[in-house]
């Protein structure tokens, strides 16, 4: 006679594995946030860091002036620093006047009229942006016409350690982006 053994776990063995996935999950789950954080944080460092660098490239490519203004409505530039936390516009400046001129948001621009090229969305998930420039003119040389190194604060709304980024645009034009110590 052949006795069949029935297979499977048993209440202890499930017991002992419920027990390591609940210590393995309770140490994970607080670096999780740190995680999202982070990337979060890279993220829109990166798109801020690549705003800045398509202006300076299209300034030479375009043998044209080229500025990045705060915009609070993602259609003027705006005279407050503050609204960078809201969004920014890339555009080509013909006439210097550090203003988007009306109707350069078409698709097709004309070789004498400033040309939108990108508009930033802004910084959401309650981190800040912060910087004291209200705009930034790359001339066609890619060289910063600011007077000096200009630099933007993001910091995390949670800022745990170095949850927080500098972006520093030198005289000469080049975009740094580096990790720092939360303020």
């Amino acid at each position: 006679m052949i006795i069949a053994r029935e297979s499977g776990f048993t209440m202890v063995e499930l017991m002992i594995t419920l027990v390591v996935v609940a210590i393995l999950l309770a140490a994970a789950v607080p670096f999780l946030g740190d995680f999202t954080r982070n990337n979060r944080l890279v993220g829109q460092s990166n798109d801020i860091a690549s705003s800045i660098q398509l202006a300076r490239s299209e300034a030479v490519k375009q043998g044209v002036n080229t500025v990045i203004c705060p915009s609070s409505d993602l259609t003027s530039c705006s005279n407050n620093a503050a609204d960078w936390q809201n969004g920014w516009l890339v555009f080509s400046d013909f006439n210097l006047d550090g203003d988007l001129d009306a109707g350069a948001s078409a698709p097709l621009c004309e070789a004498t009229e400033d040309c939108l090229m990108k508009t930033g969305t802004g910084i959401d998930y309650k981190n800040t942006l912060t910087t004291t420039a209200t705009l930034l003119r790359f001339l066609p040389t890619g060289l910063a016409s600011n007077g000096g190194t200009v630099t933007f604060r993001l910091v995390s709304d949670k800022c745990h350690i170095d949850q927080a980024r500098d972006i520093k645009i030198t005289t000469q034009g080049h975009t740094l982006v580096s990790t720092v110590a939360c303020p």
